[in-house]
């Protein structure tokens, strides 16, 4: 660990160049960057005064402290008033400059400068179980059920809120629960939304088979968990017609700063017809340039997905490549946030973005709606349902199956030729 100490004082003006390197490789403008390092040459200045011989020894009480040596200390600094919403600073004045102070240690303790990170916020943890079961019950799921991690990850989350839920009841064990309790936690997490509540009745009562099967309650309570009915292909997909995905993509100028990104990406859900789970989760060594193949990671399922780039994919994805994308991006994902630090996208980010783009553009849909009108223009080109399983990636046929209603004339033409042609 790197000190540099002038009379037992830490020196913090000779970080000051390795920091702008820093944020300047992580995409921050020049006027960001000169923001930042004023605020850090101002702490420099209080560790100082106060004599701070390591940055660990800097407390969180003294943010409020550094602040008004800010304000005292610099003629253009003023009084800021915080958010009126909820924050997750203890101090609510001078936000940016608090998240700048954060964003130099994170800086300092990740790069070996400090052993630790004293102005670290604390995440939502998910880990602090009041029922050892639960955790023996994920660990289970984990070893021997299976499941794609996105699985996983489903499970993981309500089977902690629920937990989280028994100790509000001040339940004390699992023969305390009652149908009840049940019921108020599926009302709390999902309301009157039907997917959602099938989905927390299906995790629950894996749960309670695991408990019921190790002895911990004295009752199935798998058995009494009844899920609101739903008929199989009882809802048809409504996609974009082809015309809207042409005026979608059509109306995403390239010219302007950061859309590149957003036209690859559109192009990549329209014309490949992927979740924008896959999209995110895209590296730049899936790409095989010289056999235009792109190979998607697993995330709803256990293999890879690899499907062909077109060439109007291939370019998009090469001039957002060589023209807008960070070149010295410490991170492997294709797509990366447009605004400073510049990180990998996430699926919400991707979903939020496809569907402000639709919007611009008069059209009243969803990013997935996408995949739907990639598959239906599939099949009005005759492609079998076998292969649009392939295509998108589908390990159960089932999932294929609510296509068949898309197109009616073809289902028609199919019937009248005996499905010779399938």
């Amino acid at each position: 660990m790197r000190r540099f100490h002038e009379g037992g004082v830490l020196d913090l003006t000779r970080w000051i160049p390795d920091y702008e390197v820093h944020l300047a490789s992580h995409g921050y403008k020049a006027c960001g960057i000169s923001r930042r390092l004023k605020y850090l040459r101002c702490f420099a200045q209080f560790v100082q005064a106060k004599g701070l011989g390591a940055l660990q020894e800097f407390l969180p009480d003294q943010t409020a402290e550094f602040a008004d040596y800010w304000v005292h200390h610099y003629p253009w600094a003023r009084t800021v008033y915080g958010f009126t919403g909820k924050s997750r600073l203890q101090l609510h004045h001078h936000q940016a400059l608090q998240y700048s102070l954060r964003a130099f240690f994170r800086w300092a303790s990740t790069s070996g400068r400090m052993p630790r990170d004293p102005l670290a916020l604390s995440p939502p943890v998910r880990e602090i179980y009041s029922f050892p079961e639960a955790v023996e019950y994920l660990q289970f799921c984990r070893e021997h059920k299976g499941l794609a991690q996105n699985s996983l990850d489903q499970i993981e989350l309500f089977v902690h809120r629920f937990d989280q839920f028994l100790r509000c009841q001040h339940l004390d064990g699992w023969s305390f629960i009652r149908s009840h309790h049940i019921d108020l936690f599926t009302r709390q997490q999902a309301s009157h939304n039907m997917g959602r509540i099938r989905r927390i009745h299906s995790i629950l009562r894996g749960l309670f088979r695991y408990l019921f099967s190790l002895g911990r309650v004295d009752r199935d309570w798998a058995a009494a968990i009844v899920s609101p009915r739903r008929y199989r292909l009882d809802r048809t997909p409504r996609p974009p017609s082809a015309e809207q995905v042409l005026r979608l993509l059509g109306s995403i100028d390239r010219r302007q700063p950061g859309r590149k990104r957003d036209f690859a990406i559109v192009l990549m859900a329209a014309g490949l017809g992927v979740r924008a789970s896959e999209i995110a989760a895209l590296l730049l060594e899936d790409i095989d340039w010289k056999d235009s193949v792109v190979r998607f990671p697993p995330i709803k399922s256990k293999n890879f997905l690899y499907l062909p780039l077109s060439r109007p994919l291939l370019e998009a994805l090469a001039d957002y490549l060589e023209n807008e994308r960070l070149a010295g991006s410490p991170y492997r994902n294709v797509f990366l946030s447009g605004k400073a630090p510049l990180r990998p996208m996430t699926p919400s980010s991707v979903s939020k973005l496809i569907a402000r783009k639709m919007r611009l553009a008069g059209i009243r849909a969803t990013g997935h709606q996408l995949r739907h009108a990639f598959a239906s223009e599939l099949l009005r080109s005759g492609t079998p349902f076998s292969t649009l399983q392939e295509l998108l990636g589908h390990a159960d046929f089932t999932s294929t199956q609510v296509y068949t209603k898309i197109d009616l004339v073809q289902l028609r033409e199919v019937a009248d030729n005996g499905g010779e042609d399938f």
